[in-house]
């Protein structure tokens, strides 16, 4: 199921729109977000002024903040690694990874090229002691990002793959009923 989610998928770099892929695979879960980053910054190219280098260094440790982003059921036991973010426009494509402490750093010298114009990428990875206790993921990126209004989420498990769309109004995607 993992190798599936390594093939690259079609992506339309639209506002409002997010994409995400899960994977269950056993005890191994996975999530890759894909989102404008319009919709986490509110702008596409390189910080103007140290307001807007606040709003990025704010969008990247809200992003590294899984248990912000992500939440299941305790009976799951799921515990995360460390999230992997990138965002284009950065030396290494701002490759940034959470520490034990849930703090970035950052792989190259951090200074934003001029464009920046792109989809910001995070792989979230979780190992689950009770994976079939795994029933629902709960999301607080629509709380975090208010531009971000439709998630499209393609999961792939054992009973095989779906879509499905979250919404403001609908934070939580359903893997068991």
């Amino acid at each position: 199921l993992a190798a599936l989610l390594a093939l690259p998928t079609a992506s339309a770099h639209v506002h409002g729109l997010a994409l995400l892929d899960v994977a269950l695979d056993g005890g191994r879960l996975q999530l890759d977000l894909e989102a404008t980053a319009h919709d986490l910054v509110g702008f596409e190219r390189a910080p103007r002024d140290e307001a807007e280098k606040a709003r990025l260094e704010a969008a990247r440790r809200i992003l590294l903040d899984h248990a912000r982003l992500w939440q299941f059921n305790v009976a799951a036991g799921c515990v995360a690694e460390a999230p992997v973010l990138e965002v284009p426009g950065t030396p290494e494509g701002g490759a940034a990874k959470a520490n034990a402490h849930g703090h970035g750093h950052e792989h190259g010298d951090g200074q934003a090229q001029e464009k920046t114009h792109g989809d910001w990428r995070v792989r979230y990875r979780f190992q689950c002691r009770n994976p079939e206790a795994l029933r629902a993921i709960d999301t607080g990126l629509f709380a975090a990002f208010p531009a971000i209004e439709s998630v499209r989420v393609q999961l792939i498990d054992a009973s095989g793959a779906r879509a499905a769309r979250l919404g403001p109004a609908q934070p939580r995607l359903v893997l068991r009923p």
